[in-house]
């Protein structure tokens, strides 16, 4: 069985966001493995080789996957098994397939019937993002810190989960197992529902403003959370949520069903039930575990207030680098009306806030704790 030490070429099908960013991982921590680059596209292809995202690229299968030891298909989904049939014909013995959807247990299913026995698959799920697309967007740092799920099922050799592993978080990931079938019903409900709730109270606020106008202008740190992940590709999202309907069908209306619980307190007036329903809310709120024990890392977040003037985020960055404190999000917020702006800072470690946060002070910044 191959080992992490013993690949010497990677290929990476599909040169978008995760395929470059992997790419990039890749020749950024792992030198000496040769990475190769398939796409439709030829200006895709062109575009990663000049930015040295890949060693050699090809818009052939055949070619891009012959001497490959390990594979990554980084597609959409709907095509995955027409691409690994495709390929099959052209696959060294002993070669590892793994993809990066969000959807397991049928891709798996899938995998099984047409790869053959000489070839190992895992299938795996990089529980990251971003707001820009593309290989535009791609980034070496993408899977910095972030939960990778890799879905073996019984039959998975150990020595393909440990060459997978060790190739992932040296990505800078952190590895979790799950079996597939429990992969789709838990992502379904912390990201799949998730985004659908968000579309749904984005579409509701949205509607008033057209109506009436000034809400998004009101709209402050709250709203802006709940519904960040309302503003991501939408035909990326429209083929996953319904590769996973037949699991989300039922979180949906048992969402419904709580909603209702709440709009019925309200109805009827019941205080009681009202503080009932939010204390237990918070209770599992709380009961939500920080670090990566879950599926997605938990932040320690700052606000940190600033003048309305550029250099900002640099000077706050190079600031806390220079004290050994690693930033893993940021976000730019609204600028209000006195001149000043706020930027949130996200960290993975309640220390390594409160290191920030004393930093960002003793420099004479105006610094809050949000989040948790």
């Amino acid at each position: 069985m191959i080992r992490v030490k013993q690949v010497k070429e990677i290929t990476i099908i599909g040169l978008g966001l995760i395929g470059g960013s992997i790419g990039k991982a890749l020749k950024t921590r792992q030198p000496l493995i040769r990475v190769c680059g398939v796409d439709i596209s030829r200006e895709t292809v062109r575009e990663a080789l000049t930015n040295g995202i890949i060693d050699r690229g090809n818009v052939t299968l055949e070619e891009g996957v012959k001497n490959a030891d390990l594979i990554f298909l980084a597609t959409p989904v709907a095509v995955m098994p027409e691409i690994a049939r495709q390929i099959v014909p052209y696959l060294k013995e002993g070669a590892i397939v793994t993809d990066v959807g969000s959807i397991k247990e049928n891709i798996v299913n899938l995998m099984q019937e047409i790869l053959p026995s000489s070839v190992y698959f895992i299938g795996g799920h990089p529980m990251a993002g971003s707001e820009k697309s593309g290989l535009q967007g791609a980034s070496e740092l993408l899977f910095e810190n972030a939960a990778y799920i890799l879905t073996p099922t019984y039959g998975t050799d150990y020595g393909v989960i440990d060459t997978v592993r060790g190739i992932v978080e040296s990505m800078g990931a952190r590895v979790l197992l799950l079996a597939p079938a429990e992969h789709d019903r838990k992502v379904a409900a912390i990201s799949h529902l998730p985004h659908l709730v968000a579309s749904a109270l984005m579409t509701t606020v949205g509607l008033q403003e057209h109506k009436e106008g000034g809400y998004f202008t009101l709209a402050a740190g709250g709203f802006r959370d709940s519904t960040r992940i309302a503003a991501s590709n939408s035909q990326m999202w429209v083929n996953i949520l319904m590769q996973n309907r037949d699991t989300l069908i039922p979180l949906v209306k048992e969402f419904r069903r709580n909603v209702r619980k709440f709009e019925k307190a309200l109805e009827d007036g019941n205080h009681r039930q009202l503080v009932k329903l939010l204390a237990r809310a918070r209770r599992w709120r709380e009961e939500v575990p920080t670090g990566l024990k879950g599926i997605l890392p938990q932040l320690y977040e700052l606000t940190v207030t600033v003048p309305d003037k550029p250099g900002m985020i640099g000077e706050i960055s190079n600031l806390l680098g220079k004290n050994g404190i690693n930033i893993i999000d940021i976000e730019i917020q609204r600028v209000r009306e006195a001149g000043e702006g706020t930027i949130r800072l996200g960290f993975t470690e309640e220390t390594a806030r409160d290191r920030a946060l004393l930093s960002l002070e003793k420099n004479g910044f105006i610094v809050a704790k949000t989040g948790v």
